[in-house]
């Protein structure tokens, strides 16, 4: 048997490949002899002859085996080799091209003390070389004391008995360094504090109906809902009745959602549950409606739905905007969102304030379409015709039968819309804003009134009314110019 081996990636035969994390981060706090030692047995790891062995090493360093296995002994504690319980041992180097350059560099000696203390606390096996390791990197990367991380592994044999992992024990101690406790008195007092929460949990896990021992993580969570939330075990107890599956997660999930809601009592959740509930079936309605489907409704009801209410609009109103979405082509939540941000800009919350909000847009494109079929132009109305339209009637207040009047006027020529556009801007610069003073305006121009009636509806006397596919598209498409 070799004594001195090695991983795989580090054979390289005909050299002895050094990392430079040895040379730069190790060696230099080595005695002479340690990196000696080290270095000649890295060399001889190649070789399977019986020149590698323990001997040759002290022989060719003028020391004695001892010394050898000492030097070994020193590299162990700082997981670049591995020394087996064989008889005669073999060391084994470890590669240093995956992990080293992360490791700090730690003096054995330095933590002598507290490996010695821990492991007193860890009774049920021997604490690793490279779980040391860990304990070490833990210490020097933080302002945790030595103690109280002894005092911590204590803590958790307490809780889980005395064979606990060393993640469980860093898990613990991280915890406490989020709070700010890294002295032995600080840590101390936490972990006492917490065990004075053991009775209400005993409470807590009969609500969910769990036998399990309480865990270190149990105590910080409960800390959470009552100290951080603020809520009392009153509510945390009715809470847990509704988690018998799902236990723990399942209850942090719902008292911070809870939290989030502001529903701290038993009253309250129970009513946010109820709302909860019409949200969620308003939601699945919504979607069913444009012809969506969503496995979760969880962003759904955060992002739309709520917000929606908010603004005031009911169930009846926006199932009624997505079935005209629907009739329309918008078939996806965005795109309600989209109508619905462009209603409420024009004060449209209600089932009635939507139905004679569509019907003044019905009636406005009946209107313009009156004004096309007097211009003679065989076709549907567009949004430039309804931008023009908005112009002549809003902005320059002219009278549809005035319009109408000038479209006539427009049938034949090129660009009748154009033309009607032109006639009407010179009325409005001469002052021209009824039918009677538009007939006698450039009195050797000949017109003839419209005898066009003209619809009006809306009002509490406004009946509702069915829109066909096409109607609904040309009314939604006419909200684009609303934003105007």
């Amino acid at each position: 048997m070799t004594f001195c081996n090695k991983e795989k990636q580090l054979i390289d035969s005909g050299t002895t490949a050094v990392d430079n994390s040895f040379l730069l981060n190790y060696m230099p706090d080595a005695a002479d002899v340690r990196s000696a030692v080290y270095l000649l047995g890295l060399a001889l790891s190649d070789s399977n002859g019986t020149d590698n062995s323990c001997e040759t090493i002290a022989n060719k360093l003028g020391i004695s085996c001892d010394d050898v296995m000492s030097a070994f002994l020193y590299w162990e504690e700082l997981g670049l080799v591995v020394i087996s319980n064989d008889t005669p041992p073999t060391v084994t180097y470890l590669s240093t091209r995956g992990g080293m350059d992360s490791l700090k560099k730690i003096k054995p000696s330095k933590y002598a003390k507290f490996s010695k203390d821990i492991q007193s606390v860890i009774e049920g096996r021997l604490i690793t070389v490279n779980e040391y390791n860990e304990y070490y990197n833990f210490l020097e990367s933080t302002t945790f004391e030595p103690s109280a991380l002894v005092a911590v592994a204590k803590y958790c044999v307490e809780l889980k008995g005395g064979n606990i992992g060393y993640q469980y024990v860093l898990t613990v101690a991280r915890n406490q360094l989020l709070r700010g406790a890294t002295t032995i008195a600080t840590v101390t007092d936490r972990l006492n504090s917490q065990q004075k929460y053991d009775g209400d949990l005993k409470l807590v896990f009969k609500a969910m109906g769990s036998s399990r021992k309480f865990e270190h993580a149990d105590r910080e969570a409960y800390e959470k809902w009552t100290k951080e939330f603020g809520f009392t075990l009153d509510t945390v107890v009715a809470v847990a009745k509704d988690c018998k599956t799902g236990g723990m997660t399942r209850l942090d999930s719902k008292l911070t959602e809870y939290y989030k809601r502001g529903a701290m009592s038993v009253k309250e959740i129970e009513a946010y549950e109820q709302q909860k509930t019409r949200l969620y079936d308003l939601a699945r309605a919504i979607n069913k409606t444009i012809g969506v489907y969503y496995q979760s409704l969880d962003a759904i009801v955060d992002e739309y739905v709520t917000a929606w209410l908010r603004r005031g609009y009911d169930d009846e109103t926006l199932l009624a905007i997505a079935k005209y979405c629907f009739k329309s082509g918008i078939r996806n939540l965005n795109g309600l969102a989209s109508v619905i941000d462009k209603l409420y800009k024009n004060g449209v919350t209600s089932l009635y304030t939507l139905e004679n909000y569509l019907a003044r847009l019905a009636d406005t494109d009946e209107r313009i379409q009156r004004v096309l079929v007097k211009c003679g132009l065989d076709r549907r109305t567009t949004a430039s015709d309804r931008q023009l339209y908005k112009t002549w009637t809003e902005s320059w207040g002219m009278p549809h039968d005035v319009i109408e009047f000038v479209a006539e006027k427009a049938a034949g020529t090129n660009a009748p819309m154009a033309y009607v556009n032109r006639i009407l801007s010179d009325y409005k610069q001469h002052g021209v804003f009824d039918l009677a003073s538009a007939q006698q305006y450039k009195s050797d121009s000949a017109t003839k009134a419209s005898t066009a009636t003209t619809v009006y509806i809306g009002g509490k006397d406004m009946k509702r009314r069915d829109y066909s596919d096409d109607e609904i598209n040309a009314l939604f498409t006419a909200l684009d110019e609303e934003d105007d």
